[in-house]
């Protein structure tokens, strides 16, 4: 099984799955006899929740929960991380039997204040990591409830950004759509575009990724590596009918995280002076200017940022 948003799939998205995580603190260790019945009714609630309809995987450690996987700097903070078959499958093991039951105890073993949630779609067949969750929550924490992070009872498309070859269909139409925006942008003559090769993106080296929305693909964008620590964020696109949905930001978060993936330690990016909204979008991402670069350097409406990727 892989990162379900950093690798994905090639192509159309068939089916998705719904990911969701729920992060606490403890009031206290789980060893302590305050949290004993809530750490006794752990093995029953996770067989009653295997056993549902539409239950698919959830993360677990040596014990057979996850009480001793530690992603946070407090050791008190816990996350339980499941993957289910659609919404409904999940509000009906949640908001039933013994489940129901010791959520509304919630308040007896976890800090009111140390709470989050967060749900994604992700391809069939892929499961999440513990960090992409907490990037998911840190997500919705920064943009509120959108298609790539959003909490039960809110109503949102089926949204996945997932790897695809830069050769396919999908692909060529959304870097098409760009391009003609782009020249409708900046129509002095001499204009150019810089594209990308296979080679570029290849894995290891960078990555190609389209948006899907309810299936349709509405967004691109793209990094490469071309040396060092350093990758070069190319050819973020949203289509117009998809903007304001936050796609952008969706994409340009996996894209980050991809990168991570493959060691990058700083992100660099070109944009241009008359895109307001790629350039608001950039700052909000910790994106500062930069002297400009290569094939960017000395072009008067270029506009050139870096940032610690993290």
């Amino acid at each position: 099984m892989s990162r379900s948003t950093v690798l994905g799939t090639l192509g159309r998205v068939p089916q998705l799955h719904l990911a969701q995580v729920n992060i606490g603190t403890l009031r206290q260790p789980i060893e302590h006899p305050l949290i004993a019945e809530f750490a006794d009714a752990l093995d029953p609630v996770n067989a009653a929740g295997e056993a549902s309809p539409g239950y698919i995987w959830r993360l677990r450690d040596e014990s057979g929960n996850a009480t001793s996987i530690r992603i946070f700097d407090d050791p008190l903070k816990l996350l339980n991380l499941t993957v289910w078959e659609s919404i409904e499958a999940l509000r009906a093991f949640a908001y039933r039997g013994t489940h129901r039951d010791f959520l509304r105890r919630r308040s007896e073993w976890f800090e009111p204040d140390g709470s989050a949630t967060a749900m994604w779609w992700i391809p069939a067949g892929t499961v999440p990591t513990a960090q992409e969750a907490a990037r998911r929550v840190a997500f919705l924490e920064r943009f509120g409830d959108s298609p790539h992070a959003f909490r039960l009872g809110q109503q949102h498309p089926q949204a996945v950004v997932v790897r695809t070859d830069l050769a396919s269909p999908d692909a060529q139409m959304l870097i098409g759509a760009l391009d003609a925006e782009l020249l409708g942008r900046y129509p002095e003559p001499g204009s150019t575009f810089f594209t990308l090769t296979e080679g570029q993106v290849a894995p290891g080296r960078g990555g190609f990724y389209v948006a899907y929305v309810d299936g349709s693909p509405l967004g691109c964008g793209a990094y490469r590596i071309p040396a060092g620590a350093t990758a070069e964020i190319k050819r973020m696109y949203v289509t117009p009918e998809a903007r304001g949905m936050k796609l952008g930001a969706a994409i340009l978060d996996t894209l980050e995280w991809a990168a991570l993936g493959d060691g990058a330690t700083q992100l660099v990016l070109e944009t241009g002076v008359r895109q307001p909204e790629a350039l608001g979008l950039y700052a909000r991402f910790g994106f500062t200017p930069m002297p400009c670069w290569g094939e960017y350097a000395g072009v008067p409406t270029s506009v050139c940022l870096g940032k610690g990727a993290r």
